[in-house]
Parts: structure tokens; sequence; C-alpha cells
């Protein structure tokens, strides 16, 4: 199963979710591969932190362009593969990471804008699903705050061709602290809000994967 976070607008937090959701199904008991595509490389920067800190984290590699060829292969050895995808979203990594997940996870930020910036990346994946139609789309309000515009942009972001996840994550302090200590927020705090969100988000990708995979293969044998 390859999950890809991916979205065109810095800061709406892909890689903070690419890791702390990747960090929760390894301390489910999942075998899980974190390919950071991002060349800010955050997720391989956390996973360093864990090992400075002697933390159990999912294996994490960096890729480049050849993403595409290469992610397929390596995701053989796991039950579930996260991809942290780079800011471009027409970039090769990106739309290679596209073209080899199960499901896109769109991160979008609680402003007017976030939303002007996500209509690319939404964009971008009805036109890979019209090559490949099992590709699944999600949409993830992040980082929500309690204003009447995170209000209005979740009823914006409800308009648009991809689903709306039922699950919110907000703008949650414990989420930097527990990449500060190299840890999944649900291990380090794990009777927080974030970790309850993060838990919430997490079985609500992994019951999506798994229907759509069940409805690819029932069409597949019909």
């Amino acid at each position: 199963m390859i999950i890809a976070i991916a979205g065109q607008k810095g800061g709406s937090g892909k890689s903070t979710l690419a890791i702390h959701l990747a960090a929760e199904w390894s301390h489910a008991g999942h075998r899980v591969l974190i390919v950071d595509a991002d060349p800010q490389g955050t997720s391989l920067t956390w996973s360093e932190v864990a090992d400075e800190n002697g933390t159990a984290h999912p294996t994490t590699v960096a890729v480049g362009e050849s993403l595409r060829a290469t992610v397929p292969e390596l995701a053989r050895a796991y039950d579930l593969t996260v991809v942290d995808c780079p800011g471009r979203m027409r970039s090769k990594r990106q739309l290679g990471a596209l073209l080899c997940a199960d499901l896109v996870v769109l991160p979008c930020g609680p402003s007017t804008p976030d939303v002007w910036a996500l209509a690319e990346s939404i964009d971008l994946v009805v036109e890979v699903q019209s090559l490949r139609p099992q590709l699944e789309g999600l949409i993830v309000l992040n980082r929500l705050s309690r204003t009447g515009e995170s209000r209005a942009v979740a009823d914006a972001l409800g308009t648009l061709p991809l689903p709306l996840a039922r699950q919110r994550i907000g703008q949650r302090v414990a989420f930097s602290e527990a990449l500060a200590a190299g840890r999944g927020v649900t291990v380090n705090a794990p009777r927080s809000a974030a970790a309850r969100e993060l838990r919430g988000l997490a079985r609500e990708i992994r019951a999506r994967v798994a229907a759509g995979q069940d409805t690819g293969a029932m069409i597949h044998a019909a």
C-alpha cells in the first residue's frame, strides 16, 4: 500500500502528517517505509533525530527523480509506504508518486488562500485518475483553528471533486514537540488531542485504501 502526501503549497503540513502517520502505523505493528522525496529532507532529518535518541521508527530513505521506478520495488517489503512529496505539484517526483500510489492525501490549511492553492493539486490528481482510475484522493483539513474562516474553508473543501476526510487535524504544539524528540505524536503524547486526531485520520486512511483495493479486485475479477 503506497500513500503519497502531496500538495502545491508550502506550509500545509505535508511532512508533519507523513511522519506522524507513518510513526503511528509503525507503532501499531505494521512494516512501514517513509520515502523522503522532498529536497528539504524533513522526514530524513526526523529519522536521524530518532536514531540519536534511540527511538524506534519507520525505515526512512531518500529518493529523487527515479521515484516512479524505485518506490514500487521498495514497497514490496513493507505493509505501508508513505511518500513525503516536494512542494511543487508538477515536479517529476510528485508526478511519479501519483503514478504509483494507491492514495494521495492533500493537506489543506485553514485559510482561503490555502483552498486556492489546492486547485492545481486537485487538477493534477484528477488528470492522473483518468490514466489510473484506481488512484484514490483525499483532502485533509490540517492545522485547523477555531475561527470562522476555518469553518468556511471546511465548507468550501466539501464542494471540491475529491472527498474531504471526516477527521480534521488541529494546529497543536504536540506535533512539533514530538518531531523534535524524534517520535510520533501518538507515542510522545498519547493522551493528547493531537494523538487522538492523528489516530482517527490513520484509521480513516487505511479503511479508505482497503475499500479501494477491494473494489479494484472485484473489477479485475469480473
